[in-house]
């Protein structure tokens, strides 16, 4: 029934497609292979696996060899990628993926080649999100559990472990370190304990790196007392057994876009409700359990992705268009899209393979009514007038690492390229703005 709904909602919206650019030769043919790649993904099934390097991933298993084994099965995932370019011109590519499966032996799985290894790299993104719950429930239930995960990498002189707590804190061995002065470079995550000659953590992310990422965003955003988060998990947890799977991904995507900035706003929350009531039609009890998931979810260490992937395989095109259309009123309920705002709903335009016009006409009327350049600028980073020097840095530190690379790959060429520009955007304002 609220799929009709939806559709009435989804009449405003339209396609809007756009052509992507031609680059150098040798980055050409790159793009093409991983156009063929994704299309090949999308085809996976038991009649048609993927085939690389003799590995067979089909649309719920693995074979490999002589090993057989399930999504459910396989309980870590190891990721590596090493680009090189030679002479300005050659590039090659050495990746490295290893499956680690309960109770059986694990496959790792090497290739050096010239340009792109699109294969394997398709084969990683798709392995990867069919078994992100599972290989997130891992760490999600020691958090429920005890506040805190722990995270072991293997090296030469054996195993070490790491422990993030659900306040920030991070501990190896007798030392403790704040996971605020936590940088990435790469496949490792450096943190120093104050000054030059203090002691320094690195640790190599060469296994369930996605997953890792995803919860190390959500402490630095939700940092909570390891108790206080125990008490929230059981609270929502009780919560979430009387709502509508539907409309539970919904407004968990509602409440991440909402509170990407950092502040729900009472015009966002206006928004959801109106949203619940006179679109979806639920009664007084049912938005009263709603609007506890829509709290719960901003803390919640699934990311922003995580729900729109479950809308995307679960609904019509329609309704998604009309989703798309309901976070872009959220992003303007208070009169600015902030540029987290603005990553996000880049985000679920290419989770969802649709553009939303009405996004893309608003941004550009918005730009063209700031005639005072500072502004813009201040627009850009989605600061008022008035911020602070100090508010202008922090919000610039923000959305650097929100726009990092290693954050946004994962979501493809197209999307890294829109997100690209927006840091281009953001790089120019903060140069402005820092000096005036």
């Amino acid at each position: 029934m609220f799929e009709d709904i939806l559709n009435k909602a989804a009449d405003a919206v339209k396609v809007a497609a756009e052509a992507v650019g031609k680059g150098a030769e040798a980055v050409g043919r790159g793009a093409e292979a991983i156009k063929k790649a994704k299309k090949d993904s999308m085809t996976i099934s038991e009649d048609s696996p993927l085939l690389v390097s003799g590995l067979e991933v089909y649309p719920n298993k693995l074979k490999y060899k002589n090993i057989r084994c399930n999504f459910n099965d396989i309980e870590h995932l190891g990721w590596y990628w090493e680009s090189k370019t030679i002479n300005g011109i050659l590039n090659t590519q050495s990746v490295e993926m290893t499956i680690y499966i309960r109770n059986s032996k694990n496959i790792s799985i090497k290739k050096s080649t010239m340009y792109l290894t699109p294969k394997l790299v398709t084969a990683y993104n798709y392995i990867a999100k069919e078994t992100f719950d599972t290989r997130l429930k891992f760490y999600t239930d020691q958090l429920e559990k005890t506040g805190s995960f722990i995270y072991t990498t293997s090296g030469f002189w054996g195993d070490s472990h790491t422990t993030f707590y659900s306040n920030g804190t991070v501990k190896s061995g007798d030392k403790s370190f704040e996971l605020s002065k936590a940088y990435i470079e790469a496949f490792e995550l450096n943190i120093k304990q104050g000054g030059m000659f203090s002691s320094s953590l690195n640790v190599k992310l060469l296994v369930d790196k996605d997953i890792i990422l995803t919860l190390i965003n959500f402490i630095l955003e939700n940092p909570q007392e390891p108790s206080e988060y125990i008490q929230n998990y059981k609270r929502q947890k009780k919560s979430k057994k009387t709502a509508n799977l539907f409309l539970t991904n919904v407004v968990s995507l509602m409440a991440k876009l909402a509170y990407a900035d950092g502040i729900i706003s009472s015009e966002e929350v206006d928004v959801v409700k109106e949203f619940l009531t006179n679109t979806m039609k639920i009664d007084t009890q049912e938005l009263s359990q709603m609007m506890i998931i829509f709290n719960q979810a901003k803390n919640s260490p699934k990311p922003f992705e995580y729900f729109a992937n479950s809308l995307l395989n679960n609904h019509h095109e329609n309704v998604l268009y009309a989703v798309l259309d309901v976070l872009f009123l959220i992003a303007i309920a208070d009169g600015i899209i902030s540029a987290e705002e603005e990553l996000l709903l880049l985000e679920a335009e290419a989770i969802f393979g649709i553009k939303g016009s009405m996004y893309t006409k608003f941004k550009n009327q918005v730009h063209e009514q700031h005639s005072n350049k500072k502004e813009y600028y201040m627009n850009i980073l989605g600061l008022s007038y008035n911020s602070t020097q100090g508010e202008i840095k922090k919000t610039y530190r923000r959305l650097a690492m929100k726009f990092h690379p290693d954050k946004v790959s994962h979501l493809g060429e197209e999307f890294m390229h829109e997100a690209e520009i927006k840091m281009k955007e953001i790089n120019e304002a903060y140069e402005y703005l820092k000096n005036n």
